[in-house]
């Protein structure tokens, strides 16, 4: 795997930026060796990808390399506002492609650290280096966190209403039509959505988020397997061992003896 964070020199400027009302800005023609990356915070920006102009809003990460512009392309009633995160490289290759998102697990999250960054920079109390390492190890785990996350902005309403129905449902069973009512769509086309855009079915999707938060519980909690099974929305706990041991090649126990961090908690 290749090293991303090594590829930064250094950390050269962190600040904030707001569109002008009458939504004419110029961009930035990025130096060589340079690196910009854009946070949006706020508003609509107008940006090209594979030909086409679209609409991008709060949460979107822009990365530019050497030779590209910054974003410009804003809205009258929509002005941006964004986080500019500047870094010299070694590397003229993006890590990331041109256009990510941050993991909308907590919205509150994207003011929190631009904030932060703007402020550990400008007063110096922090290692550059170390700010540096900080701010693009950051920006990296949101831009590489699963599709559904990153991706969630240009999904069609019903397709991100319903990832959200689910993240925020995951202790129950979730029924097909109760997803499908929720987003105000037919069982069939929510399947063809789901298969459009994430190339697996709504169980398929469902599971693997189960799955997902029980190795997260099993990993990092004192909470018996019965206890995880329920929280993570399986019918019964056999059928949680079952297809906990298909997806990962073992059983739950052994997963847990496997990645708990502590001697001690395996125990407990």
């Amino acid at each position: 795997m290749k090293d991303w964070t090594g590829r930064i020199k250094e950390l050269s400027r962190v600040g904030f930026y707001m569109a002008p009302d009458h939504a004419k800005v110029t961009p930035y023609k990025i130096p060589e060796n340079m690196e910009v990356v854009e946070v949006l915070t706020g508003g609509e920006v107008l940006f090209p990808v594979e030909g086409q102009l679209k609409t991008f809003g709060r949460g979107t990460i822009f990365w530019h390399r050497s030779g590209e512009e910054t974003i410009c392309r804003t809205t009258p009633e929509a002005p941006y506002r964004c986080g500019v995160f500047v870094f010299s490289v070694n590397d003229p290759d993006r890590p990331v492609s041109r256009v990510s998102s941050w993991h909308l697990t907590n919205d509150a999250d994207i003011d929190r650290f631009t904030s932060e960054c703007v402020n550990l920079f400008h007063e110096r109390k922090l290692d550059r280096d170390v700010l540096a390492l900080y701010i693009y190890n950051t920006l990296l785990r949101h831009a590489m966190v699963d599709t559904d996350f990153s991706s969630r902005r240009n999904y069609p309403k019903p397709l991100a209403q319903s990832l959200d129905y689910i993240q925020r449902n995951m202790k129950k069973n979730i029924p097909i039509t109760v997803l499908a009512r929720h987003s105000r769509v037919s069982k069939p086309h929510l399947f063809k959505l789901f298969q459009t855009h994430l190339g697996i079915t709504p169980h398929q999707y469902i599971l693997s988020r189960q799955l997902a938060r029980a190795r997260a519980f099993l990993a990092g909690s004192t909470l018996s397997i019965k206890e995880i099974a329920s929280e993570c929305g399986f019918e019964s706990l056999e059928v949680f061992y079952r297809r906990f041991r298909r997806e990962n090649h073992m059983p739950p126990g052994e997963y847990r003896r496997k990645y708990l961090p502590y001697e001690f908690m395996k125990n407990s």
